[in-house]
Order: structure tokens, then C-alpha cells, then sequence
């Protein structure tokens, strides 16, 4: 005990300075005491939360948190748990729904909104005034307070949650898409930083960013199977539970919650059946989207909105994965893989982030895995390809697809360019996987505006090899349109009807009306492009025999076996003076001939042309000529098509 002769002496000053302090700090030292024996319960509390009227369930992933998550499991372990998957795919609402579901089984649920570090830092400090934590002021202007008191504030929640005996909380992170700091963007952050340090309680984190899942336990949130979305429909639009209505609009909408939500609500609010929504979403996406009243469940609203985040934050950190969504616009949603930009890359040298997409298989990943960072996209492994999901397809042609000029001759390029030379190994199988890419591309750049450019040489050049094509596929009228608008344009530019070039594509409009079994049109074709050759490029040059050889099939087709002989004949003597006897192509017309003698019962000659075809044929492996397609010239044997 000490005694002070007046209250003015500065010891007497300091010793009330101290019991003042002691005053103050008061509550917070009863409150941690109190905390310390046992009294962590702090009730749960919507407020703020995106809570969705209807929650559709989901049991299989509810199961894995609950395995993971429970207090039960590991209860001396910290437990971290990702939820990640594509923005609008219901990964809030199923942790909403875990929150709920087991409530009671913590004594605390921290729900943090992980948008950015000031609302994480936000998230924290409204917890501890809630919850009176020692540290935190419980005065209801807290949120006004400067940034310093409120990370302080933070902290002493994370030190609360490390207390001893407080072990059964759960803390959720939500929508943490900025994970690791950078100088471009000053509310990023490493949310390793703000998980407690001790080595206890529940963490749950849902992100779009794969890479957190490194973290502790993760899974993919995915789509919704077909029941689901018929029930979260039917619940959001009011209408009847009615498969053959609905089946179309699931698929259109790939079954992602937040577009059937957005779909429900506009049914509802405006009488809207599902065939007609359909209709207007595939005529008018983005009036339709822009009409759907603003989703209180979703936190960005609308499907206009739920992606721009991630889109911008790519084009800042990789332009050239920003670039490449964007021309994903113009190519079939699925089935994206390295070699279908390499020939593209070879013709348009100009076009630097085509050049870095295709300098390298290691560059092209490095650009996909950005992508697949936020998961806007999808790997399928089978095939070492890339998908996206059908609504940020749509999202990324009416949002972030200006439809610019240059935007459209990339496109165009990079398919019609795409087209394989027949030397190249299972060349139809590349076809296949191409055409998806030429019908996408074809139909959002419109007819109009294809149709303008067919003074350019090289749009004319494409339009050939997408007729190429389209002949191998089986698809006529297309085919025929490409080759007619290849000619058409070719004429416009060069201003010479007997051009090699144009030549060429006379050529392959002979062979697609011959296989149409339309022989006067085919007969037409082929003698003008042959009359064309001829004066343009000689009597014994190989695009000159190799339509004197198809104007041969043509005869044999028709019947005119004496025709034919001729023709065949003639182009046997032009390959063996101009490329030599035992050029490939001189054994394609040679066994032709072993067909036709067969035909006409001359089998000693045709023997001996079948011989010869394969001696030929086995000596040497066929080669491909870069310049016109041929077709089948009789029973059993097909001939290759080839690009101009």
C-alpha cells in the first residue's frame, strides 16, 4: 500500500492511469475468463446471407463435408474443406445448407465473405462484436472504424478461435476467388493468412480456384442431375413438373443452378412457358438476361454479371487467355486441344497472342491453366482437350465477344486453315473433330458477313478447304455453298476465270456433283476446269491430269466405257512423261483402268493393270498433291481429297 501526499504528485498520477486501464480492459479479461471455462457458444445467424427460398439437395457432396467437417472426425486435427467449381454452380447455397443442416452441432459458425481482404478482415471483426471476444469493441459503429483497429480486431478473433478448450466451431469461407496478394490488384490476399493457427476446429472454403484445394480435402461442385434441375425449376417458375417441356431448356442451360434459377424467376414473374423462354433465350440472350429481375440468392445477380470478375482478372494476369475466351466465342463449346491452332499460327503471323497460344504444347497449357484457375473451363482428360459449360459459352458471345473484324478473321482462319492435308495420320478423324468448330464458327459470323469478304484472297482460300470439308463429312449443301462462294470470290479477286486457284475449286465443284450423281453439272465443271489447265498450265501438268483422270470416273459412272478408257489413258501417259512411271498418282488411274477392263470382261487386261497398281502401291506409300480433291472411281477403291 502505498500513501501519496497530494493527488497531483505524477506517482499518484501514474497509479491512476494504471487503474483506469485495468477499468477499461475490465469486460474483455471477464469475457476471455468466462470463454476459457467452456462458454464459446455463439448462436448462428442468417443476416446477410444469400439464402435460397427452395435448396435443391445435393446428398453425395453434403456426405463428403460431413465426413470431413464434423466435430466427431479428427477433433484434435484442424479439418479444411474446398468446395470449388465454376462461378453460379450452387457452391455457396451447399455451404449455406451445411451450416444449417448442423448448426447445433458447433458452438460457433464464423461465416466470412472472402471477396477480398477488407471483407474478409469486415467478416471477422462483426463476428467478435457478436460474439464479445476480448479485443473487439462492442460499439455498433465498429464498421466505420479505421482499417488498423479493425485487422486488430481480426486478429483477436483468429486468437480466440485458438483458445484451448474452444475446439468445435466451424469457419467458412466464402467465395474466395483472389487468393495471393499482387501488385495489381490491393485487395487480393493468401487466405492461409487468416486461418487460426491451432490445430483444431472446422474450415470450409468454397472458391472457383482449384489450386486452394491443396489446402486439406477438396471436390468439385458439378452441375446438377436432371431431377434436380427439374425440381429447382419447377419450384423457381411455379410451373408443373413437366419433363418433355423442360428436357430441351436443361440441356441449353447445362443444368447450371444459377441460369435455372434466372430462367424460373422470369417464368414466374412473367407467365413465360419453358418452349417459349427457350425461344427467346437462343434469339435474344442478352434483352432476356438483362429483363430477368436482379436474384437475391445469387450474390452478382445475373449470369451477365457472375463471370466479369474472373474474366478481367485473367486478361490482367494472361492476355492471352483472355484472348483465347473470347475467340472461344466462335468455336464449338467442347473438344478445344493445342493442334487446332497451329495452322492458323503458321498463316497469321501478325496476331501475337495466336503466336504465343501455338509457339509451344508447354505455352499452350500455361495459357489453359489460367483458364482453368477460375474454372471457366473444363479438362477432359481422355482426349487431352478443353470444354466450357453451354452458358458462359453464351455468356462469352454476347458479353465479352465485341464481333469486331479482326475477332472474325481469326476465327475463320484458325478453322479453315485447321483443314489436315490427307498425308496427315487419321486425317478423317482430325476432320471430325474439326467440323463441330467450322458449323460454330460459320453460324456466328452469319452468311452477310461472310458473303462480304469473298473479295478477300485468302477468306476464298478458306471457303475452299471448308468445302473440302464438308464433302468428306457427308454434307453437301454446305459443301456446295463453300466451293461456290470460293469461286465467286476467287473470280472477283484474281479477274481470271482459268486462275490455278480458281481452277482448282471448279474442280472440286465437278467432284461434288459427280458424287450427287449429278453428271451434266459435274461434266460442265470438270471440262472447264480442264479446258482452264490446259492453257493455263499445260496438257501434262498434274492438276491438268488429275481432272483429265476425274472426267474418266465420270464416264465410268455414266456408262460411256469408251470415254472413260480414253480418259484414263490419256492421264496414264501425261503422269508417266511428266512425273515418271512410278509416281503415285500414275497407280490410282491404273488400277481405275483394272476396274473398268473388269467391267467390260477384258480380264487379261485388267490383271495386268491390277498388278501393276499393286507393285506400285506396295513399293511406295500414296502420296497426297496439295491442290484438288478426287473421288471414287469404282467398286472398292477411294481416292483423297486435297486442299488448294
Amino acid at each position: 500500500m502505498n500513501k501519496f501526499g497530494r493527488p497531483k504528485e505524477e506517482d499518484f498520477q501514474t497509479v491512476c492511469e494504471v487503474i483506469e486501464k485495468m477499468v477499461e480492459g475490465s469486460p474483455g479479461l471477464i469475457s476471455t475468463r468466462n470463454q476459457e471455462g467452456n462458454d464459446f457458444h455463439v448462436q448462428f445467424q442468417l443476416t446477410g446471407l444469400p439464402v435460397a427460398g427452395h435448396f435443391v439437395a445435393r446428398d453425395a457432396e453434403m456426405e463428403k463435408m460431413e465426413e470431413r467437417l464434423l466435430p466427431t472426425k479428427a477433433p484434435d486435427q484442424q479439418k479444411i474443406y474446398v468446395l470449388h467449381g465454376l462461378g453460379g454452380i450452387g457452391k455457396t447455397q451447399l455451404a449455406i445448407a451445411y451450416a444449417r443442416n448442423h448448426q447445433d452441432t458447433y458452438s460457433a459458425i464464423v461465416w466470412v465473405n472472402g471477396r477480398s481482404r477488407d471483407t474478409v478482415v469486415q467478416s471477422l471483426a462483426a463476428f467478435g462484436r457478436r460474439a464479445s471476444v476480448a479485443g473487439v469493441s462492442q460499439s455498433t459503429t465498429g464498421m466505420t472504424q479505421q482499417a488498423p483497429d479493425m485487422n486488430a480486431e481480426a486478429d483477436a478473433v483468429l486468437r480466440w478461435l485458438g483458445l484451448g478448450k474452444n475446439s468445435r466451431w466451424l469457419m467458412i469461407f466464402d467465395n474466395v476467388d483472389r487468393d495471393v496478394p499482387n501488385d495489381e490488384d490491393g485487395q487480393a490476399y493468401n487466405v492461409r493468412s487468416f486461418l487460426p493457427a491451432a490445430d483444431h476446429g472446422s474450415i470450409l472454403i468454397t472458391t472457383r480456384l482449384p489450386s486452394l484445394g491443396e489446402l486439406g480435402k477438396s471436390i468439385e461442385v458439378t452441375r446438377l442431375g436432371n431431377d434436380q434441375a427439374l425440381e429447382l425449376l419447377s419450384d423457381r417458375s411455379g410451373l408443373h413438373r413437366s419433363l418433355s417441356d423442360m428436357n430441351k431448356l436443361f440441356e441449353r442451360l447445362g443444368n447450371l443452378p444459377l441460369a435455372l434459377v434466372q430462367a424460373g424467376t422470369y417464368m414466374r414473374e412473367t407467365q413465360t412457358s419453358c418452349s417459349k423462354y427457350l425461344d427467346l433465350y437462343q434469339k435474344s440472350w442478352t434483352d432476356l438476361v438483362a429483363e430477368t429481375p436482379r436474384l437475391r440468392d445469387y450474390e452478382n445477380g445475373s449470369i451477365q454479371t457472375t463471370w466479369i470478375i474472373s474474366y478481367n482478372r485473367i486478361r490482367h494476369s494472361n492476355p492471352t487467355a483472355g484472348k483465347l475466351l473470347q475467340r472461344w466465342a466462335y468455336l464449338a463449346r467442347q473438344d478445344v486441344w493445342y493442334e487446332l491452332f497451329l495452322p492458323g499460327s503458321a498463316v497469321c503471323l501478325e496476331c501475337e497472342w495466336l503466336q504465343k497460344l501455338a509457339q509451344s504444347e508447354i505455352g499452350f497449357k500455361s495459357v489453359i491453366r489460367s483458364l482453368l484457375a477460375y474454372s471457366l473451363i473444363e479438362a477432359q482428360q481422355h482426349t487431352e482437350s478443353y470444354s466450357i459449360h453451354p452458358v458462359v459459352h453464351d455468356w462469352c458471345a454476347e458479353t465479352i465477344s465485341d464481333g469486331n473484324d479482326d475477332l472474325k478473321t481469326i476465327a475463320l482462319t484458325i478453322v479453315g486453315e485447321a483443314v489436315p492435308e490427307y498425308s496427315k495420320t487419321a486425317y478423317w478423324l482430325f476432320q471430325q473433330r474439326l467440323l463441330p468448330h467450322v458449323d460454330r464458327c460459320l453460324r456466328q459470323i452469319g452468311d452477310s458477313d461472310l458473303h462480304s469478304r469473298l473479295g478477300d484472297v485468302k477468306a476464298c482460300t478458306i471457303f475452299h478447304n471448308l468445302g473440302i470439308l464438308y464433302h468428306d463429312q457427308g454434307k453437301s449443301a454446305e459443301a456446295e455453298k463453300m466451293y461456290q462462294w470460293a469461286l465467286d470470290g476467287k473470280e472477283k479477286a484474281w479477274g481470271n476465270p482459268n486462275h490455278p486457284s480458281t481452277l482448282d475449286t471448279v474442280n472440286n465443284l465437278g467432284n461434288l456433283y459427280h458424287r450427287q450423281d449429278k453428271y451434266t453439272e459435274a461434266e460442265e465443271m470438270y471440262q472447264r476446269a480442264l479446258d482452264g489447265y490446259t492453257k493455263a498450265l499445260g496438257p501434262n501438268h498434274p492438276s491438268t491430269l488429275e481432272t483429265t483422270h476425274n472426267l474418266g470416273t465420270l464416264y465410268y459412272r455414266q456408262g460411256n466405257f469408251t470415254g472413260a478408257e480414253k480418259a484414263y489413258q490419256r492421264a496414264l501417259d501425261g503422269y508417266t512423261k511428266a512425273l515418271g512411271p512410278n509416281c503415285p498418282s500414275i497407280f490410282k488411274t491404273v488400277n481405275n483402268l483394272g476396274v473398268l477392263y473388269t467391267k467390260q470382261g477384258k480380264f487379261t487386261e485388267a490383271k495386268k493393270m491390277y498388278e501393276r497398281a499393286l507393285d506400285g502401291f506396295t513399293k511406295k506409300a500414296r502420296q497426297a498433291y496439295r491442290g484438288k480433291e478426287d473421288v471414287t472411281a469404282g467398286p472398292g477403291w477411294t481416292h483423297e481429297s486435297i486442299r488448294s
